[in-house]
């Protein structure tokens, strides 16, 4: 068997692909939006649902920041923007003209960027162990706010 490997570097997209990748981005976000309903629905792991909400958000935002001005925001994704939920929050909203969140969704939104930033959702530790974790974390209202955009990304990438 051969293996082939293909170093594309970084190569200059015309502006179809940077659509192209755009979308596959936040359809991929759409379908942690979907594992996290499922698992939700099958009583699953509290933490395990909650990484896969925010895994969503987190690429949705940047599929959405990317469909805006591919350029201006390609180089954020990882640094400044890294995991960081609230951030990606701030940005898409500025870039999209949306309405500001509510302070009820703001501090749900920031109560899991910060588990989910510092990886807590997605490796066992001692909050496991001794409480606090994904089982105090209210996530309602950041699940309609992602509903929400993907509905927005629907219209946007029709």
């Amino acid at each position: 068997m051969t293996i082939l490997n293909i170093d594309f570097g970084k190569a200059k997209l015309a502006s179809y692909g940077k659509k192209q990748v755009a979308h596959a981005m936040f359809h991929k976000g759409k379908h942690f939006l979907a594992a996290a309903t499922l698992l939700n629905k099958q009583q699953g792991y509290r933490d395990v649902v909650l990484h896969l909400l925010c895994q969503g958000i987190e690429i949705i935002q940047k599929g959405l920041l990317l469909a805006n001005d591919f350029d201006q925001y390609e180089p954020k994704l990882q640094k400044p923007l890294g995991h960081n939920l609230v951030r990606g929050s701030e940005l898409l909203n500025r870039a999209f003209h949306l309405k500001p969140l509510k302070k009820a969704v703001q501090d749900e939104l920031q109560m899991l960027s910060n588990y989910y930033s510092k990886h807590l959702l997605r490796y066992g530790g001692i909050h496991d162990v001794l409480g606090g974790g994904g089982r105090d974390l209210d996530f309602e209202r950041v699940f309609r706010r992602a509903l929400a955009l993907t509905i927005y990304g629907n219209k946007l990438f029709k």
